[in-house]
């Protein structure tokens, strides 16, 4: 691992963590849909974690490349909360773009600001998020255009 510093320790551990919680999530999607809700929940209360963890990268200096994505994630975690589970406003199909695109460019974005600063200075952590976002991505995408529920076709 070499001689990290906690911030860049802990930026590594929330981005993967955010990444097997996203990945459980789409699993449950895909394979126990009675636990979809509450496991939907918990990734988007992970994810809101972004917000103080991103402020206290940000208030201890650290470079904005560690606190710029927990707090992207963070805010893609708010707007999930409101239009999924408080609001629950049917924005996947058909396409309400004014959700569908801040969405989405705040989930692209939250997940590429917590991979590549691992790169260059943590390149098993920056692997393992690779994996587990691949892993993530293709579930994510069978649940919308694969079998999209336990044995059932879309």
């Amino acid at each position: 691992m070499g001689d990290y510093g906690t911030g860049l320790v802990v930026f590594a551990v929330f981005g993967i963590g955010s990444q097997a919680m996203l990945a459980a999530y789409f699993a449950a999607r895909r394979w126990l849909p009675r636990q979809e809700k509450r496991i939907g929940w918990l990734a988007y209360i992970f994810a809101l974690f972004g917000l103080p963890l991103g402020g206290w990268l940000l208030l201890g200096g650290q470079s904005w490349k560690l606190y710029i994505g927990p707090i992207v994630l963070g805010l893609w975690s708010v707007l999930g909360i409101v239009v999924d589970l408080w609001r629950r406003v049917e924005w996947r199909a058909p396409i309400n773009w004014s959700v569908f695109l801040p969405y989405v460019v705040l989930y692209f974005w939250a997940q590429m600001l917590l991979w590549w600063p691992l790169w260059d200075v943590w390149r098993a952590a920056w692997l393992c998020f690779l994996v587990l976002f691949t892993v993530n991505t293709l579930l994510n995408l069978r649940g919308h255009f694969g079998h999209n529920r336990a044995g059932s076709e879309s």
